[in-house]
């Protein structure tokens, strides 16, 4: 392999090389925020949804923003139809100059809507967890100039520490199977849950993606707390949650190995998500030789709608979807020679935080 990286937890990674890895053993998938970065692990997801996931008989899908739609394409009957539809949608999207936040809203709705269709339903033994941010205080303004304040000011205090955004945030998880989800405690944020239903879904998974200042905010997802949702990626960027799963995988896909909490996290070098939520996960990623081979040596992002034209912009969308044929295409053939842990590494202790995981009940 020279494109596909398999990099695995402490528990996750002594289990693969003593048996191999089982795809029958993966109890949750995560979906990081990311935007269009996710076009490279396109095909990647199609090659899980067809030949991988089918063997989980349970198995739940945890999304934050654009993971949040990847993981409702996994949960439908026709997990691949529903991923290709939303990697041409999302792909073929323009946005002229000059729309507003709720103009971008509307149309990324109208983009959702043809992706699910109107016959949704999350298949049996495939339970959808929704990530959203439920704003407070100054966070809730949708004015652009106090809405651009507010979050420097939201910034400026995460510099200082992560927990100062439990001044501004709650987390929020629409589920399709309340109290499922394998996490017995809740770090940093005060964290509510509400049933999904065919009512939510589609503003549970609008709120989940609603960007600051590029999105608008949803207000009063049905189902749930009054307030203003945003992007699920403000308080779960690359998620740093307890999941319990000591006898099974964490499975996420990903575009890149670094690991950020949040999305105020981005730029900070030494906030890193923490060791012991990760014991059982399986990260595999684009190699950094992949993504030098990329146009522009790159992954795509948000940026590229600003930076380049249309069609400029859909012909290097089109061409790293392509690329991540060969991510499938690997991960396809170390399934078929039986998944052994000669290929795959542990994390190394700087992609982690030093501290220790403190059980929390807020």
């Amino acid at each position: 392999m020279h494109s596909l990286q398999i990099v695995a937890g402490k528990r996750a990674y002594s289990r693969i090389r003593e048996r191999g890895f089982q795809a029958k053993d993966v109890q949750v998938m995560l979906g990081a925020s990311g935007g269009p970065k996710w076009f490279v692990l396109s095909h990647l997801d199609q090659e899980l949804a067809r030949n991988c996931l089918p063997k989980a008989p349970e198995l739940q899908l945890v999304g934050s923003s654009i993971g949040a739609w990847r993981m409702a394409c996994h949960a439908a009957a026709d997990p691949v139809a529903a991923l290709q539809r939303l990697e041409s949608s999302y792909l073929n999207q323009s946005f002229p100059k000059g729309m507003t936040a709720q103009q971008v809203s509307d149309q990324c709705e109208l983009m959702l809507k043809e992706v699910l269709t109107d016959e949704y339903s999350p298949q049996p033994h495939r339970s959808l967890n929704i990530v959203a941010a439920r704003c407070k205080g100054v966070t809730c303004n949708e004015s652009r100039f106090k809405q651009a304040m507010a979050f420097a000011l939201v910034a400026a205090g995460n510099l200082a520490s992560r927990r100062t955004l439990r001044w501004h945030f709650d987390r929020h998880i629409v589920q399709s199977a309340p109290g499922s989800l394998p996490i017995s405690h809740y770090n940093d944020f005060h964290t509510t849950v509400s049933k999904l239903s065919t009512d939510n879904l589609i503003p549970a998974l609008m709120a989940s993606a609603a960007i600051p200042l590029a999105l608008a905010g949803v207000e009063n997802i049905p189902g749930s707390s009054n307030g203003l949702y945003r992007d699920g990626g403000m308080v779960d960027y690359h998620f740093d949650l307890p999941f319990d799963t000591p006898n099974g995988y964490v499975l996420y896909p990903h575009f890149a190995p670094v690991l950020k909490p949040g999305w105020f996290d981005k730029s900070l070098s030494w906030r890193r998500v923490n060791e012991l939520h990760y014991q059982d996960v399986v990260l595999m990623t684009p190699s950094p030789a992949f993504i030098e081979k990329l146009p522009y040596g790159k992954l795509p992002d948000r940026r590229d709608f600003s930076r380049l034209s249309d069609s400029e912009r859909h012909t290097y969308w089109r061409k790293a979807v392509g690329a991540g044929e060969r991510l499938a295409e690997e991960f396809h053939d170390w399934m078929a020679r039986g998944a052994t842990g000669s290929i795959v590494m542990p994390f190394k202790s700087s992609q982690f935080s030093q501290s220790k995981a403190k059980k929390s009940t807020s």
